[in-house]
């Protein structure tokens, strides 16, 4: 009999804490991911509401790139003409 008491106090002074601080830390952590989770979300949403603008951005950054693209040959065309003279 004595040894059932020993072994119920070993249970509720050892066992029964750790349990419970390792719940502790479990249901910590779960709330924690939960709360990056929904700022990711967030996050996510807003980034998606930015893309619906990148169409159009490409294709002013194609005409952009066309017109570089036609200065530098007029530049190319006119520093080799130089070139030629000297």
């Amino acid at each position: 009999m004595k040894t059932w008491w020993i072994g119920n106090l070993i249970l509720f002074l050892v066992v029964v804490p750790a349990v419970l601080t390792l719940v502790n830390r479990t249901l910590t952590a779960i709330l924690e991911i939960r709360t990056h989770a929904r700022n990711i979300l967030d996050n996510v949403v807003t980034l998606t509401g930015k893309l619906d603008e990148v169409p159009e951005q490409l294709a002013e950054t194609d005409e952009v790139v066309k017109q570089v693209a036609a200065g530098a040959l007029r530049y190319a065309s006119g520093a080799d003409k130089v070139a030629e003279l000297h």
